[in-house]
């Protein structure tokens, strides 16, 4: 059976250099010393002062052991396994940072291992990437598990690839090497050299988490579970505080997709008023991003009167250039990339970033427009409506369109009928309007009526 990561969902805030540059030092070592063995140009006793020889303490056999490699299929394997979690872990933090943290759990694990072994057998030697690249794999698991990892199976005649949440891979690989270890006696062996990294890479990942170190946008392990997001050692003051603010207002869906943003001139603004909005509570989401609170979800419990609430959406507001905001260019890049190659996941996380930021003014009505018909795809139709809702809220070409999208939602899906019809109601029913715009509405009031 042949299983290959190749690719992953996850957001890349910077380029895999670090991880496309270890990869290649492994693959020259590799030709210049074990293959060099292997078509008998040199001893393999000549190279195992570069492994980790376990009858003696050498600190420079720490790192250099991680980059030796057994054949061709010890090589491959790990080079993709690293490939995999490392692009992940280094689009978090950087080259710079993510270099210094490869060669720190390198070395960690070769200390972890030779020095033991020296002391209980000084016997045999290990060597091989895979103890830092289940380092990497359990930091992945901790700052985006809920993103996947493209496979390559090969199992006799079944040929294909596979989308698998880093979650479940991680916790896949932990278990099968658990297993074995039980079967094994808990010996030496290439399982618990898996584990010593797993160990290494786990406090590593909430450690960097906590610290503020890296920037998970909400969707690491911790801030998607209140068990652990109330715990002291695993969450700051300041990543609850984040948390809290950024989580949405309910955990009823219904109630989440009518917190919807005032409009313009008051032509929206019946929608956030139709229900009244809660105090915030703490509640990760777990299958969408979590959208910035809007000025429906700030509100407090008590929601003020219809007429108060739209003079309020008169008031100015401030223009902000979204354009010259760093990010913007990124983040909806990002997302029309997302939309083009049909990936939700990665397609709502620069959603929700480009809300948190308040940045979706910036995106065209197209874009949104794609953005819900690919939701709508996935039968989303509750999330759907924060985009469809930035649409109607402009009042341009795609407005009303929007807002047909929107009552078909609130009625089948919302349940909330008398909402519909204050939406329907905002719809331009003058002799101008698209008649299939008008042959819509017409039957939506039918419906609610």
């Amino acid at each position: 059976m042949l299983f290959v990561p190749y690719s992953t969902d996850a957001p890349l805030y910077h380029w895999p250099i670090a991880t496309g540059s270890i990869i290649a030092v492994n693959v020259i070592v590799f030709f210049a010393t074990t293959f060099q063995a292997m078509c008998g140009n040199i001893e393999y006793e000549s190279l195992h002062w570069l492994i980790l020889e376990f009858n003696q303490i050498n600190p420079f056999q720490w790192v250099s052991q991680a980059f030796m490699h057994a054949d061709f299929s010890h090589l491959l394997g790990n080079m993709f396994f690293l490939w995999a979690f490392g692009v992940v872990v280094e689009g978090k933090i950087g080259g710079v940072v993510f270099t210094i943290l490869y060669f720190a759990m390198t070395a960690i694990d070769g200390a972890m291992v030779q020095i033991p072994m020296f002391v209980l057998s000084g016997e045999s030697g290990a060597l091989g990437a895979s103890g830092v690249i289940f380092a990497l794999m359990m930091i992945a698991l901790i700052w985006a598990p809920e993103n996947e990892i493209s496979c390559f199976y090969w199992f006799f005649r079944l040929v294909g690839s596979v989308d698998i949440r880093i979650i479940t891979l991680a916790v896949t690989f932990v278990f099968m090497q658990v297993a074995f270890l039980f079967l094994n006696g808990f010996s030496m062996s290439s399982e618990m050299l898996h584990m010593i990294g797993a160990v290494i890479g786990t406090p590593v990942g909430f450690l960097m988490l906590r610290q503020g170190w890296v920037d998970c946008e909400g969707w690491d392990v911790v801030s998607r579970n209140p068990a652990l997001l109330e715990l002291p050692w695993l969450a700051s003051d300041d990543q609850r505080r984040r948390v809290q603010t950024t989580d949405r207002t309910d955990d009823d869906p219904v109630e989440r997709a009518l917190a919807l943003d005032g409009a313009s001139k008051g032509r929206a603004g019946a929608s956030a008023n139709a229900s009244p909005s809660k105090a915030p509570v703490r509640k990760p989401v777990v299958s969408t991003p979590r959208p910035v609170a809007s000025a429906a979800t700030k509100t407090p419990a008590k929601a003020k009167p219809a007429a108060e609430q739209t003079s309020m959406s008169n008031a100015a507001v401030p223009v902000i250039d979204v354009n010259a905001h760093p990010e913007f260019n990124r983040l909806s890049f990002t997302l029309r990339q997302s939309v083009d190659t049909e990936n939700l996941v990665m397609a709502e996380q620069a959603f929700s970033r480009l809300e948190q930021l308040k940045l979706t003014p910036g995106l065209s009505e197209r874009m949104l427009f794609r953005y819900v018909a690919m939701l709508g795809k996935q039968k989303k139709w509750v999330e759907a409506i924060r985009p469809l809702n930035l649409i109607a809220n402009r009042n341009g070409a795609l407005a009303d369109e929007s807002r047909i999208r929107i009552a078909q939602v609130q009625i089948s899906v919302l349940k909330k009928p008398q909402l519909a019809l204050v939406t329907l109601q905002q719809i331009d029913a003058s002799p101008n309007q698209k008649p299939d715009i008008l042959k819509k509405r017409q039957q939506l009031l039918a419906s609610v009526q």
